[in-house]
């Protein structure tokens, strides 16, 4: 049922490209007396009313709930067009972290297991990048291959690799907070499969149970802030790392009903592959991916002030 509304979806509205054309287009036919009104719709700030922190932010633009919808069937679009190249992308992480799990199973340390597929999700915005170009080279018709999305780095290093040591740091961090809250909730007991799930409806599973969802939306929610177009910015534009992190925290903050949305959506996408023991991963990642792209090109379609690039 959500693959054919996609495809209805991506039928019925059309490319990406074309939402701007048309909100501006509504703009124009707006009567005269209304301009309090146009200006409140308007889709951009605009660089000559606000006084930005950065440059950068004055590329964010408004969007809705119901353009997430659109973003997905965007995303749905790219992936048929690429299947054999997306599918392919995600199976390399997917195998990755089977191999991981697996590594952690045969050491004797099946308790990082969770915690590691549980973090996945901080991880997220750096997997995407080889779907983010995939999605701008079919866009530009460029020719996609896997090397292209592998690779995909290249176009600015620094940043890229900068905000993937950060990724690398930030999950490190959640790691070693997920055990501090285990052992103040089950003091002096091994973080065993056995023990937790044999305590996991006592009080003190209740009280875990609470309290890592606290720090784990804590986190997620911090991540998804500087980390929802940052990267796609940065591939884009070779943005730094700095300006792409706080555009995308202004970003969000700025269209915070339809991040909602997104991000529920990315939540319940990806709890739904790693609940099928990452296999549904094959289709949500790309998708998910894709439609990252879309959103960050509506959202991030305004214009820098004059004589900035």
């Amino acid at each position: 049922m959500l693959l054919r509304f996609l495809d209805a979806h991506a039928l019925g509205n059309g490319s990406m490209e074309n939402l701007e054309k048309t909100t501006l287009t509504e703009e124009m036919t707006t009567n005269e007396p209304k301009n309090h009104e146009k200006q409140k719709r308007h889709p951009h700030y605009g660089p000559k009313n606000v006084n930005f922190l950065i440059k950068e932010m004055a590329l964010v633009g408004e969007v809705r709930t119901e353009d997430v919808w659109k973003w997905l069937a965007a995303g749905w679009s790219d992936l048929k067009a690429n299947t054999a190249i997306s599918v392919s992308y995600a199976a390399l992480f997917i195998i990755l972290g089977l191999i991981i799990s697996f590594g952690f199973y045969f050491l004797g340390w099946s308790y990082l297991i969770l915690p590691s597929l549980s973090g996945f999700l901080l991880v997220g915005p750096a997997v995407g990048i080889g779907f983010y170009e995939i999605s701008r080279r079919h866009a530009a018709g460029e020719k996609v291959t896997l090397l292209t999305a592998v690779t995909a780095a290249r176009y600015n290093k620094l940043g890229i690799f900068g905000f993937g040591v950060a990724l690398t740091f930030v999950f490190q961090v959640w790691l070693r907070l997920s055990f501090t809250v285990f052992a103040l909730n089950f003091p002096g007991v091994m973080p065993e499969w056995g023990v937790i799930l044999m305590r996991a409806l006592s009080i003190e599973g209740v009280y875990f149970g609470i309290s890592i969802a606290l720090v784990g939306f804590v986190f997620a929610t911090g991540i998804f802030f500087v980390g929802a177009f940052s990267m796609p910015m940065m591939l884009d534009r070779k943005s730094m790392l700095l300006p792409s992190l706080i555009t995308s925290a202004f970003a969000v903050a700025h269209n915070r009903n339809a991040m909602i949305l997104w991000a529920a959506i990315i939540v319940v996408f990806t709890g739904i592959g790693l609940a099928t023991a990452g296999i549904g991963l094959i289709v949500t990642l790309p998708l998910i991916g894709h439609a990252t792209w879309h959103a960050y090109k509506q959202v991030m379609s305004g214009d820098l002030p004059e004589g900035e690039f």
